[in-house]
């Protein structure tokens, strides 16, 4: 999350954690959404709850994700809370959404960002790199070591990258703590501010 209005991927226990850190929800603007699995986008649906019951809102929420999110936003909801949308019980929040269809610089509610599009078995996923307040953030979703991760992450302020395995581990679909070290190794000597996420047990 950055400054309360810009969220990095959604997963289910967000909001709760949200509530916990003293952060209102209804701050955000923009959501980038790094790939379709649960633990990335599964926090959508009790978001959009929140917005009409708890934390009504009015202003516009953009959503930023591969081709097909819109679709799959809706599809989240209507799993979540059947019959409700056929009931006139849905989101009633404005939504945008900004589909990424490949590789280039894009905006999103006034944030310029590049997409670069990650390895992560099959699926559609993308890495952003924002510009923000002067800074070059990165944002890895969930990747492998590959050519394009160097590449989202080249001349970045501030990397946020993914780390699962406290092990190494055959998984070409996420990091390993010797691979992100040697990674993190490299960008801290570069000026690079390297923060963990993901992280498994």
């Amino acid at each position: 999350m950055l400054d309360g209005q810009i969220l990095l991927d959604l997963p289910p226990t967000a909001i709760p954690r949200m509530y916990r850190l003293g952060m209102d929800p209804t701050r955000i603007e923009v959501i980038f959404l790094t790939h379709m699995h649960a633990d990335h986008t599964f926090g959508l649906p009790f978001l959009l709850l929140e917005y009409c019951v708890r934390r009504l809102r009015s202003e516009p929420l953009t959503i930023v994700g591969p081709v097909g999110i819109r679709e799959h936003t809706f599809e989240m909801c209507d799993l979540a809370w059947p019959q409700l949308r056929n009931n006139g019980f849905g989101p009633k929040v404005p939504l945008r959404f900004v589909e990424i269809p490949e590789d280039g610089s894009y905006r999103a509610n006034g944030v310029a960002f590049e997409a670069v599009r990650m390895e992560h078995f099959t699926l559609d996923a993308f890495g952003y790199r924002l510009g923000y307040k002067g800074r070059k953030i990165a944002y890895t979703g969930d990747t492998g070591a590959s050519a394009p991760l160097d590449r989202l992450l080249s001349g970045a302020d501030v990397a946020l990258i993914e780390l699962t395995h406290a092990h190494a581990s055959d998984d070409p679909g996420h990091m390993d703590l010797p691979a992100f070290s040697a990674l993190a190794e490299e960008l801290l000597r570069k000026g690079t501010r390297v923060i963990a996420t993901h992280m498994g047990t």
